[in-house]
């Protein structure tokens, strides 16, 4: 039954994830984690979460604003380093406690002047700086790309393409570093491979869905995706 639970959350995340752009991770691992191993969720989730990033970037490839992706994947590159360097040196459940009010503040405040907010490459840069930190500190790397996406106005598809490519290389590189880390292990691979249909399902229910989702409807949830973000993120700093 921890198994079906498992593998039945990858599922819905991989369903979110097509409908939003973002959140896999953010729901995947800590209603895994009520299961299994927390270790484990994180690297099957992890394996499962690349697995659904790769599909949907070649499925929405010709849909990518290239310039926003750079501005993003180069910076977190950058910021990797500096976030493993966190990791080891800052405690954990005071860093996401901050970040998780970060969050939703930030969320409010461009949901109250999104109309009067002008994109800017800079605050794109910085985002994509800020989430390579994140992406190695504490794994949640999807709210500052996502807030500055929705900044820039971007179409759903565009938003949703642009995401995936810059999931696919970040989590791919998260995935080395676990792999130079000797954190990756059978049992959490065999759950992953086991989660692969069952993604499929979930992705392609989504992709199915989307038609519903356009214009005041998917801000909405990009904005209720937030939220769930910071109060995920906040909570589990706050719980230990």
């Amino acid at each position: 039954m921890d198994i079906v639970w498992v593998l039945a959350v990858m599922m819905f995340a991989a369903l979110v994830q097509s409908l939003g752009g973002f959140g896999f991770a953010l729901l995947a691992v800590p209603l895994a984690a009520l299961a299994i191993d927390l270790k484990v969720a994180v690297i099957a989730v992890s394996v499962g979460s690349l697995f659904n990033t790769v599909i949907l970037f070649i499925r929405t490839r010709t849909d990518i604003n290239r310039d926003v992706a750079w501005r993003f994947n180069v910076p977190a590159v950058l910021g990797m380093p500096i976030g493993l360097y966190v990791l080891a040196n800052v405690a954990q459940r005071p860093l996401k406690i901050v970040l998780g009010v970060i969050i939703i503040v930030a969320t409010l405040a461009l949901m109250r002047g999104a109309a009067n907010i002008a994109p800017r490459r800079w605050i794109e840069v910085l985002a994509g700086w800020l989430s390579g930190i994140l992406s190695t500190a504490t794994g949640t790397n999807g709210p500052p790309l996502v807030l500055a996406a929705q900044m820039r106005g971007l179409t759903p598809d565009v938003f949703r393409a642009t995401l995936a490519f810059t999931f696919t290389l970040s989590g791919s590189l998260s995935l080395l570093m676990y792999v130079a880390a000797q954190l990756v292990t059978r049992e959490a691979l065999l759950l992953a491979l086991a989660a692969v249909p069952l993604i499929v399902v979930g992705q392609r229910i989504g992709i199915r869905l989307q038609p519903r989702l356009s214009g005041r409807r998917f801000e909405r949830m990009v904005y209720g995706l937030l939220f769930v973000s910071g109060a995920s993120v906040g909570l589990s700093g706050a719980l230990g």
